[in-house]
């Protein structure tokens, strides 16, 4: 499934979110970093979806 790039303004939340910052914290951390920690969020949040679905199957299929 594909989704929609999300609005730059999500991405600075979650990033202070995320790693305690505030936007002045964030827009002082170097360009590198921010995209480091952004693929980073990405693969936490792709292995969670798959651990919902395996979960899903398993409960769809009466496995615990």
């Amino acid at each position: 499934m594909r989704r929609d790039k999300p609005h730059s303004t999500l991405t600075e939340f979650r990033l202070c979110k995320e790693f305690g910052w505030t936007p002045k914290a964030l827009a002082r951390q170097p360009a590198k970093t921010v995209e480091a920690f952004v693929v980073i969020m990405n693969e936490m949040d792709r292995q969670t979806e798959e651990e919902m679905r395996k979960a899903k199957r398993e409960v769809k299929q009466g496995v615990r």
